[in-house]
């Protein structure tokens, strides 16, 4: 496959520097598409990082539609083209560099405007698919064993209420905003996920702005939805200080 370039202590994350590295080994043809990639082990290797930066790095270029883990036997390089390649791949540095706390401070300045008014604009529409994708958390939650495919439909449904709950405000511009960054913000929301999926109080703390906006307390939903991303700030910051705890670990040399 060629010799990639390692990850250095420079600038930036390591788990960047293995996004560049694999947008070249596929922009030049040494990992074609439908082609099964390296193992985290074997790609921590050629790279020279633990598997932290890796598992990461093959996070994000799922999220970004570049690599598909959802057979079961290993991940994946998508059917894309070469513009869709370099598009995405450039919009998953920017967007994992520096501004993940950026990204959230917006998703709360966005979810608790959008609660507030989706508590007073709310129809009997809204209602039932904020209440549906509740039904459904619980459900998925049940499961004995929480595999990867369960943990991504988890976040898929949490993913889900929040969009429902933008359109419950009906705004429209503010919908057209949220839908055009929506890919963006995406890629903060798997930071804040733990292995195991959702725990229980996430759900209850989407309960909690649902049963607000029911009541038509505006107020109380915006401060429950403020509750619930307070508790993702702190889980994000705790992810980001653990990351780069892993990374400077790594980067110290033996002996």
């Amino acid at each position: 496959m060629g010799t990639p370039a390692k990850a250095s202590g420079g600038g930036g994350r390591y788990y960047e520097h293995v996004i560049d590295s694999i947008k070249g080994m596929i922009a030049r043809g040494e990992l074609k598409c439908g082609e099964k990639i390296p193992s985290e082990r074997d790609l921590a290797e050629r790279f020279n990082v633990s598997r932290v930066p890796i598992r990461e790095a093959l996070k994000i270029l799922e999220y970004m539609g570049i690599l598909d883990s959802s057979r079961g036997d290993g991940t994946y390089v998508r059917n894309i083209t070469v513009e869709d390649l370099i598009g995405k791949m450039d919009f998953a540095v920017t967007a994992t560099a520096d501004t993940l706390m950026d990204l959230l401070e917006l998703r709360i300045s966005l979810e608790t405007f959008a609660a507030y008014y989706a508590a007073l604009r709310r129809t009997d529409e809204d209602i039932d698919a904020l209440r549906q994708t509740i039904v459904d958390m619980r459900e998925a939650k049940k499961l004995p064993h929480m595999d990867d495919a369960s943990i991504q439909h988890l976040r898929q449904l949490s993913h889900q209420f929040h969009r429902c709950l933008v359109r419950a405000a009906h705004n429209s511009v503010l919908s057209s905003v949220y839908e055009n960054l929506y890919e963006l913000l995406d890629i903060s929301r798997q930071f804040t996920t733990n292995s195991s999926g959702f725990s229980y109080n996430s759900i209850l703390a989407h309960e909690a702005v649902f049963n607000k906006i029911i009541q038509k307390d505006a107020e109380g939903a915006r401060e429950s939805m403020q509750e619930h991303l307070a508790d993702v700030r702190i889980n994000l910051s705790t992810k980001l200080a653990e990351a780069e705890a892993e990374e400077l670990l790594h980067a110290t040399p033996a002996g």
